[in-house]
């Protein structure tokens, strides 16, 4: 632990340039003291470190003193940091701070215009309107993924029944903005995917587990994620909708007609999501194959409309 907080200590001067000893002392949780017997051993180890009296004052490391950037072009440490914040704004990974902060400080070398400057792409995995409760759930499965512990869940179905579950987990994955928990279900058996989202409520158990054999190589079919069968769709869309309609399909999926309205020909899951996807347009929407959809429309259409007889 001691040779992990000399290194983040030279990280953090690097980075703020002065910082007092209690600042030092409050963020480690350790003792001046302490702190100051580490100052002592950085100075030792080489890293020329000086002390600053006064209100104002604190520990810097010398001026024009670096650490060697190596292999990598200032352009890729910058690209480096912004996926790094990407993936950090969904999750409060300490791990991912602490990288981050001793990536920041490879780039004392460079040019203020640089250091100032954003990346061209912008990375955030989180949804619009999301809460801190994915980033909990995400901290907390790590925490079970690393002591190898067993976690239960309460898991909702798509078609929304809830269930107990008994999981060890093996590995977080992100995909787009949705967070997966992927592990080995007591109760089926098997190694599952779990959706985040979907869990209503979780806890990690003190039951420990042994890793099961070639877990990770079966996760080899996750390159392959969406193997549910697909129906073709025929969807006609009225015009005053065609900015949300070019949002959601591709170019080359859909047909302008010359009243102005568009035709969509495309493949997708038939489930839950597509029926509310399909309801969502309202009567800006007509569907037009396959007919086992288009009648079910119609009947959704017809009980909503006998609530508001």
């Amino acid at each position: 632990m001691k040779v992990e907080r000399l290194l983040a200590i030279v990280i953090m001067l690097l980075n703020k340039r002065r910082v007092s000893a209690r600042e030092l002392s409050d963020h480690f949780e350790v003792s001046l003291r302490t702190v100051y017997r580490d100052l002592e051993t950085i100075n030792a180890a080489g890293i020329p470190i000086v002390a600053y009296p006064g209100a104002s004052g604190g520990y810097e490391i010398m001026e024009n003193f670096t650490i060697d950037r190596q292999y990598l072009s200032l352009d890729e440490l910058v690209a480096v940091i912004a996926a790094l914040k990407g993936v950090h704004s969904s999750t409060d990974d300490k791990q991912i701070g602490q990288l981050l902060e001793k990536i920041k400080a490879l780039l004392t070398t460079a040019p203020s215009s640089l250091q100032g400057s954003a990346h061209p792409v912008v990375y955030d995995f989180n949804p619009w309107g999301s809460t801190p409760a994915i980033a909990e759930k995400v901290n907390k499965l790590r925490e079970a993924i690393e002591k190898r512990l067993r976690v239960r869940i309460i898991y909702t179905k798509i078609q929304g029944d809830a269930k107990e579950r008994i999981i060890e987990p093996v590995t977080l994955i992100i995909k787009g903005y949705v967070w997966y928990i992927y592990g080995y279900c007591l109760q089926r058996q098997e190694d599952r995917l779990f959706r985040l989202s979907r869990i209503a409520d979780m806890s990690v158990l003190t039951e420990e587990f042994s890793p099961r054999p070639n877990q990770i190589d079966k996760l080899e079919w996750l390159e392959e994620w969406d193997t549910a069968e697909r129906i073709s769709l025929v969807l006609e869309f009225a015009q005053r909708v065609h900015v949300r309609v070019r949002d959601m399909f591709a170019p080359e999926a859909i047909e302008t007609m010359q009243d102005g309205s568009m035709l969509v020909r495309t493949k997708m899951t038939d489930d839950e999501w597509l029926n509310g996807m399909l309801l969502s347009f309202g009567d800006a929407l007509c569907v037009h194959e396959p007919s086992n959809v288009r009648q079910r429309m119609g009947d959704t259409v017809k009980r909503m409309a006998k609530l508001y007889k």
